[in-house]
C-alpha cells in the first residue's frame, strides 16, 4: 500500500497537475501554442564554426522577440548529453536531435509539427542571411507564402 503512495506522489509530481485530474485540452492548447518555427543551435564552446556562427544568431535573435519562432539551443560542451536530450524532449524535436545529436556548428530552422528541415544555417551565412531565411519559413509556418529554397 505505501509503495502504491509512493508512487502516485511521484506521478503527481513528474506527470504534472493537468495529467492527474484528466485534463488533456489544457496539455493540448499548451502544444498548439508553441511557434510552429524552431530554430535549433547545435553548439559547443570547443567549436570553430559555432564562434563565428552564433554571435551572428544572437545579433539577429532580438529581432525575433514577438515573432512565432522558439530558439532552442543544444549545448555540447560538457558533453551531457542526456541532460541535452531532455531539451529536445521538452521542444518536442526529439527526432531531430536523435539525428544531430553531438555535430556542431549550426543552426537548423525546422517545422516541429512536420519535423521538416527547412534550412540549415551554416558560417556561410551573414547577419542578412540569416535574417532572410527565418523570415522565408516564418512566412510560410504562418501560411502567408509559398516555400522557396
Amino acid at each position: 500500500m505505501r509503495t502504491a503512495l509512493v508512487v502516485l506522489a511521484l506521478m503527481a509530481v513528474f506527470l504534472g497537475p493537468n495529467f492527474m485530474r484528466g485534463d488533456w485540452a489544457a496539455q493540448a492548447e499548451a502544444i498548439e501554442e508553441r511557434p510552429r518555427l524552431v530554430a535549433a543551435m547545435f553548439r559547443s564552446s570547443w567549436c570553430g564554426a559555432c564562434r563565428i556562427l552564433e554571435p551572428r544568431v544572437d545579433d539577429v535573435r532580438p529581432d525575433y522577440e514577438d515573432a512565432a519562432i522558439e530558439f532552442v539551443r543544444f549545448d555540447f560542451t560538457l558533453g551531457q548529453r542526456e541532460r541535452v536530450r531532455d531539451l529536445a524532449v521538452e521542444a518536442g524535436i526529439t527526432e531531430l536531435y536523435d539525428e544531430l545529436v553531438g555535430r556542431t556548428g549550426f543552426l537548423v530552422l525546422m517545422d516541429r509539427e512536420t519535423g521538416t528541415v527547412f534550412e540549415i544555417v551554416t558560417t556561410n551565412y551573414d547577419r542578412d542571411h540569416i535574417r532572410e531565411a527565418i523570415d522565408r519559413w516564418l512566412s510560410v509556418t504562418s501560411g502567408n507564402a509559398p516555400a522557396e529554397t
